[in-house]
């Protein structure tokens, strides 16, 4: 899981609408120089350092923002010059490594343009007045808050580099007051949209100082800096945050409409029913209070007086698709897989309460989202930890399994730094528990020690390391089948990361134009200087591992991490196609076996009387085309039937096309 946050389509700023007002009428005016703490899924990674000082009859900002992840440093500076109204004169945003330098982003700007350089690209805007609105370093969300504050809030703002501006707005949330070293302050809250993709929560202290900065939406997990002085205040702050962002979702979630409740029929698709049995055509499957009552031949399937019919014909009705490897950092991720039919998903380790807080507003109706499935990451100590759940010793990972189980965790989740001793701590206590044990393997085991040991499952192909033909390959994979160990490869990711930047995205993501521009721009970016050869030559070499771990027996469970929001898990299901795997296995992958790996086939995964009422309706059958998948008509999540459409737009995505 790479963290991608070095987005060089956020640099500067361009005000749409309301007049400026005169600088008194601005607040937060005050020179700054302060300090914040950054965190990385809950976990202390570093600082950064600014300073906005008066200079050259207006304002001069520099900003260092510096953390160290799992061992992999991310250095990024700043400098700006700026009117007194904030808005910008020139901008430079570099990364800098141990022996290089590079520009993310140059801004010069005058009265009537902006001459913006983001990475290898050059454009000119037309500007009336300009902001800059910058993801790194995180004080660049001051300055464009004071900006918004001293023209008089306006209603948009637009970010370029773009297509060729990203729009971006600014709400005021509400006020917080907290007791700091013994003194009570009072903060300003915001929320920012367009930064990065997704709601951005952003604080300010009386004296005008950036106190919070919390962001889900660059691309990696959660990032927060935080004022040092404030770091004491970490929980209580979060709780607010979250609350924020609950509500956030909440909102969110009114706006989409859903096409029908209670009892429901859907009537004249043909019918599969995600355990392998041949289709059913002309089928009805009859819904009542959230479960399925009755599915068959619609000769065979009365439909209950009162019920709210849909006429499918021509259509394919399935179970919803289960997701087995997503991060949530942010609240819009979950109405997006709902759109893409993704009813079920499986969250594999981020901050615990606000994992907590997601699943609770899907589960009482509050929010719309797919059913969550939450796996308690826990990490060996360290500075180069992954998360801010750590295990040293046997008696830690045992303590750190029995509180995932009582918040109602399923599975815990393993990562790189774990101990030999502390894993089998880990499996046995989850074990007697009755949880399963996925995750990385950790590199003090490998794999044959790590499964040895009763890790269940296993994260990401790259377990499998080799030739797919070659004897050591094979040998790995006759042990995974021998010992029932399942693997989530997310192939889409890994195949995004490594594609060669010769090629199109749209080849890796098709839709990626349906996207929010900023998350649009985000993933063209991504990418490797590989040949083409390159990268056909590690595609099919991944294609062949994919059909040797079938073919073996090994359960494949669908998952796409860091992927592409409502993309990625198509794009998986296409790639197991690709490898050769039987379309019906394909979509078993995505439905049952997912769910029996989660010891949930009694509940959900299959069209049976009994199970829980998530389901799909595709224009077309993914047995003749597993690209099929791409556009999901309708989705039935827990007995709601929606248009995913309503809720691609609700999101800002443009609905797949017809």
């Amino acid at each position: 899981m790479s963290f991608r946050r070095l987005s060089p389509f956020a640099a500067a700023l361009v005000c749409l609408t309301g007049p400026a007002l005169p600088i008194a009428a601005a607040q937060h005016l005050a020179a700054v120089r302060d300090t914040l703490r950054l965190y990385y899924v809950g976990h202390a990674i570093g600082y950064e350092r600014y300073a906005l000082d008066s200079a050259a009859g207006g304002w001069h900002w520099t900003g260092d923002f510096d953390y160290v992840d799992r061992g992999r440093r991310t250095h990024v500076v700043g400098d700006a010059l700026l009117a007194p109204d904030y808005t910008p004169r020139s901008l430079d945003v570099r990364r800098l490594t141990d022996t290089s330098t590079s520009t993310v982003a140059r801004v010069d700007l005058d009265a009537r343009t902006a001459r913006v350089v983001a990475g290898a690209d050059t454009a000119t805007v037309a500007l009336p007045a300009a902001a800059i609105a910058g993801d790194l370093p995180v004080s660049q969300h001051l300055l464009l808050l004071r900006y918004w504050l001293a023209h008089g809030r306006p209603a948009r703002l637009a970010v370029v580099p773009g297509g060729p501006t990203n729009v971006v707005t600014v709400r005021y949330r509400g006020r917080t007051m907290l007791t700091v070293a013994g003194r009570r302050e009072t903060f300003t809250r915001y929320a920012m949209d367009g930064v990065v993709w997704g709601v951005e929560s952003v604080w300010v202290d009386a004296r005008g100082r950036l106190a919070v900065v919390t962001s889900g939406g660059g691309g990696g997990l959660t990032l927060e800096a935080i004022r040092d002085a404030l770091t004491p205040l970490y929980s209580r702050i979060m709780q607010v945050v979250i609350r924020d962002r609950m509500d956030d979702l909440a909102r969110l979630t009114a706006a989409v409409r859903p096409m029908a409740t209670g009892t429901v029929a859907l009537v004249g698709a043909t019918l599969i029913d995600g355990t392998g049995a041949p289709p059913v055509p002309d089928a009805t499957v009859v819904v009542a209070s959230g479960k399925i009552v009755a599915a068959g031949p619609r000769a065979s399937v009365p439909v209950p007086a009162g019920a709210h019919v849909v006429n499918l014909p021509g259509k394919t009705v399935m179970p919803g698709l289960w997701n087995m490897h997503v991060h949530l950092h942010q609240i819009e991720w979950l109405p997006v897989y709902v759109a893409a039919g993704e009813t079920s998903v499986r969250d594999m380790g981020n901050e615990v309460d606000f994992e907590l807080a997601l699943r609770h507003a899907v589960a009482t109706g509050a929010a719309i989202g797919p059913t969550l499935y939450l796996a308690g990451l826990v990490d060996g100590g360290g500075p180069n930890a992954f998360g801010a759940v750590t295990a040293d010793t046997p008696d830690e990972g045992r303590a750190v399994v029995r509180r995932y189980h009582d918040l109602g965790f399923p599975q815990i989740k393993m990562y790189d730094l774990l101990q030999p001793a502390v894993v089998g701590a880990i499996t046995r206590e989850a074990h007697r528990l009755g949880m399963t044990v996925t995750g990385h393997v950790p590199r003090a085991l490998g794999v044959y020690a790590a499964v040895d040991s009763g890790q269940d499952q296993i994260a990401h192909l790259m377990a499998v390391r080799g030739v797919a033909s070659s004897d050591s390959v094979r040998d790995v994979i006759r042990f995974l089948a021998a010992h029932g160990t399942a693997i989530d490869p997310t192939a889409s990711w890994g195949d995004l990361l490594q594609r060669s930047r010769q090629e199109p995205v749209d080849r890796y993501i098709p839709g990626v134009h349906d996207l929010p521009p900023v998350l649009e721009q985000r993933i063209v970016a991504m990418g490797s200087d590989a040949t083409l050869a390159a990268s056909d030559a590690r595609r099919a070499n991944m294609l062949g591992v994919l059909r040797e771990l079938h073919d073996a027996g090994v359960p494949l469970l669908p998952g796409t991490d860091e992927g592409v929001p409502g993309k990625s898990l198509a794009r998986e299901l296409a790639l197991y196609a690709e490898a050769g795997i039987p379309p019906m296995d394909v979509l078993r992958a995505a439905t049952s076996v997912s769910a029996h790996a989660l010891r949930m086939d009694a509940v959900a995964g299959t069209v049976r009387p009994g199970m829980r009422a998530d389901l799909i309706v595709l224009d077309r059958n993914p047995l003749m085309d597993i690209t099929a998948l791409r556009r999901v008509r309708l989705v039935m999540t827990r007995g709601t039937l929606y248009r995913s459409a309503d809720i691609w737009r609700a999101v800002g995505f443009k609905p797949p096309a017809e």
